[in-house]
């Protein structure tokens, strides 16, 4: 699984880059090693159409290189936070999309303007308050905000985190979320009031996508 791991994180990785949800080096992507104990990473300041398969870092669960030549991702931090405080996520993707990007200046969480919201398993997806990039402090404040059941959290004033199961499932999530934050700015600039989902229809599409798909 170690090979199909490592090329989940190029293509995943070109994929962000090909649909506008990141340009050049920024993000980063992981998935959790199938032993639980550690996670490969993409390295730092590496564009992703220049990635090799030996360019990927393998690290544990306490942020310690276990496998690879390269420096990881600055976000090893919060990959690793939450690997340890979520065992239901299995792949993150950390983006810097332009309408989450835009929508985390605002202060607040991104409510239910659609039901795609859903897709993070929560009616709404929290908001961590601002901390520096690649430091433990965002990782915890990325942590404390995503709780136990949210599959996605907003990095103030800075982007997004989305996990799954495995990466196609974080990057459908992430894509979900962007779409949504285009909903909610698209809307913002109407000036007009903003009509949300009831929370007892967002709890309803929260359990039909329990049993969605094949």
């Amino acid at each position: 699984m170690e090979t199909k791991d490592r090329n989940d994180l190029i293509q995943y990785g070109l994929a962000l880059v090909k649909e506008g949800l990141t340009f050049g080096s920024g993000g980063n992507l992981s998935v959790r090693s199938d032993d639980s104990k550690g996670f490969f990473i993409t390295p730092s300041g590496m564009a992703y159409d220049c990635l090799k398969k030996s360019d990927l870092v393998r690290m544990d669960l306490e942020g310690n290189i276990i496998g690879g030549l390269r420096k990881p991702s600055s976000e090893w931090h919060m990959h690793a936070a939450i690997y340890r405080a979520r065992p239901d996520i299995r792949a993150l993707i950390h983006c810097h999309s332009h309408y989450i990007s835009a929508f985390s200046t605002l202060g607040e969480d991104l409510g239910p303007i659609s039901y795609l919201i859903a897709s993070a398993g929560t009616a709404s997806v929290p908001l961590a308050p601002y901390e520096t990039f690649g430091t433990d402090a965002l990782a915890q404040s990325a942590v404390k905000a995503m709780g136990e059941r949210s599959k996605a959290v907003i990095l103030a004033n800075h982007g997004l985190i989305a996990g799954g199961r495995n990466l196609k499932e974080a990057l459908s999530l992430t894509r979900d979320l962007e779409f949504c934050a285009f909903m909610y700015m698209t809307a913002l600039a109407t000036q007009k009031p903003i009509q949300m989902i009831p929370e007892e229809k967002m709890n309803e599409v929260i359990e039909k996508l329990k049993t969605y798909g094949q």
